[in-house]
């Protein structure tokens, strides 16, 4: 959540710590500057990340978690970016698949997982089927539809072509018509 700190597996000093619990080492004029612009950055591309990454995994909670781990990885290397956002939308999307990966693993060895219920049947149903469609099917959507992304940019960050982005969307679109349908 934004303005929590962040979980740490070493003691930090409250000093270390800004104000959007981003730990903070000793800088120089140049690298504060930096640091205020990382606090900038955070600030406004947190929510757009919690959301991408919510569209995808399909909870709140874990997206928050991969969002946060994705902005200490970007903070980490924040130095070193020629585009923070494109890396930090990178590592969210791996963060992810990952995320997915190890949810599946589980689900195989204890398939009854308990289910999540909204307010609103039809959206319960919607969640329900984007939950089935694998990985790259979920992603697409999500990087099309809700981050409003191109399709060269999704081919990007998914690391494939642009003709496979294309026809994943078609194949996921198909199969969540002929569900809903």
């Amino acid at each position: 959540m934004p303005g929590e700190a962040l979980p740490s597996l070493v003691a930090i000093d409250e000093a270390d710590v800004g104000d959007l619990g981003v730990v903070r080492t000793s800088m120089g004029a140049a690298d504060a500057e930096l640091g205020r612009s990382f606090d900038d950055f955070y600030r406004t591309s947190w929510g757009a990340m919690v959301r991408l990454a919510h569209a995808v995994v399909g909870s709140g909670s874990v997206a928050e978690e991969i969002a946060q781990e994705a902005f200490l990885r970007v903070h980490q290397r924040w130095g070193a970016l020629d585009s923070p956002y494109g890396f930090l939308r990178t590592v969210t999307m791996n963060l992810c698949r990952s995320h997915l990966r190890r949810e599946g693993v589980a689900r195989r060895k204890a398939p009854s997982a308990p289910r999540t219920h909204l307010d609103e049947p039809h959206l319960d149903e919607t969640l329900a089927l984007l939950r089935r469609l694998p990985f790259r099917q979920r992603a697409v959507l999500a990087l099309s539809y809700y981050a409003d992304l191109p399709d060269a940019e999704i081919a990007t960050l998914l690391e494939c072509k642009l003709g496979t982005v294309k026809s994943t969307r078609h194949r996921a679109l198909a199969r969540l018509r002929e569900e809903l349908g």
